[in-house]
């Protein structure tokens, strides 16, 4: 039950956020249809996404990111997150958006696991010219663990794209 009510709240937020999302508009914000490569940095983790404008404030990005230690274990991030964009100044958009990353564990020795992430997240996206750009972001994440206790964290990222 306590799950449901987290997820309900997410669901809520996404809709309150949805809505007071504005379009986009400026001088090196890239236009809907405009695909990108994007890679984040994030303590020992860095995960490759796809952003894709379909909109003038937002993205749909598919993103993936591969873990492995020698002779420990090999982790696969599998996920899509949606941003949500407002303009400030000609270069500059914050955004709010959400995270849904499957998580998959595979030891050396031992069984899988495959965990669930979801969360929300919140920053700012300077736009160096029409191909280039970097950000910060904030996030909060709750992971569904596959055979421990759940978990709530906060985190922060560090992204550069280049937009095609």
């Amino acid at each position: 039950m306590t799950l449901l009510k987290h997820f309900t709240g997410i669901i809520v937020l996404f809709v309150m956020l949805s809505l007071s999302a504005t379009t986009v508009n400026g001088q090196n914000i890239p236009e809907k249809g405009t695909i990108g490569l994007s890679a984040s940095l994030q303590g020992n983790q860095t995960n490759l996404s796809m952003p894709i404008w379909t909109s003038d404030n937002v993205v749909i990005a598919p993103l993936l990111g591969i873990v492995h230690e020698t002779d420990s274990f090999t982790t696969i991030n599998i996920g899509v997150k949606p941003r949500f964009y407002r303009a400030i100044g000609d270069d500059f958009a914050s955004y709010f958006g959400f995270l849904g990353l499957l998580q998959n564990n595979s030891p050396e020795f031992g069984d899988d696991v495959t965990n669930f992430l979801i969360g929300i997240n919140g920053g700012g996206e300077y736009f160096l010219n029409t191909h280039f750009s970097m950000g910060v972001e904030a996030q909060l994440n709750f992971l569904i663990r596959d055979n421990t206790d759940d978990r709530i964290s906060t985190g922060a990222a560090i992204t550069g794209t280049y937009y095609f």
